[in-house]
């Protein structure tokens, strides 16, 4: 059980903690170098750096976490104009679909996160495989996350017909039962 606790942490480190630590520096940097741009007319040679991996940091690990929190814009117009189990099967197959493609980018990805260690940035000399890593994180976070929403269908087109409700509304009833709860 250690183990899982440890492993629960991390994703946490990884998805909430880091993304708003590098959201935090990007913006500081950002303003200093507004204020060292255009109050003191000497602009910060390294600031575009800083800020350009702030973002790529923010916004890889930040849609991992936007993934398990349902934070993510859907659009589910198909989806309400079938019948539930029918609109459960398209939801089914498009999931399918992106683990497909997630999962065949994973081996390029890797090999091209690791190809960049010989390319550094122009001012630190940073490997630009420090900026690009969080991508294969993000694609394996992302194929669980979409395989955990895959089970979760199955097992609603496995439910009795009575019972047959879309993924998206399962967590939006149980989230306003847990609202309604407290």
């Amino acid at each position: 059980m250690k183990l899982k606790d440890f492993l629960l942490k991390a994703r946490d480190v990884a998805e909430i903690y880091v993304p708003c630590g590098a959201f935090i520096v990007m913006f500081v940097v950002f303003v200093a170098q507004v204020i060292s741009r255009y109050v003191f007319n000497f602009p910060l040679t390294w600031a575009y750096e800083v800020t350009v991996w702030g973002f790529s940091w923010t916004v890889i690990l930040g849609a991992c976490y936007a993934m398990r929190a349902r934070s993510h814009v859907t659009f589910t117009m198909i989806y309400d104009a079938v019948p539930k189990k029918v609109g459960t099967i398209l939801c089914l197959l498009g999931n399918i679909l992106i683990v497909i493609a997630l999962a065949i980018l994973i081996i390029p990805s890797c090999h091209y996160i690791k190809f960049m260690f010989f390319q550094k940035t122009s001012v630190f000399r940073i490997p630009l495989t420090v900026i690009f890593a969080p991508f294969a994180y993000f694609l394996c976070s992302i194929i669980g996350y979409t395989i955990k929403d895959i089970i979760s269908e199955v097992k609603i087109l496995k439910s009795p017909a009575s019972e047959v409700t879309k993924p998206a509304e399962a967590d939006a009833s149980q989230t306003s039962t847990e609202e309604v709860r407290s």
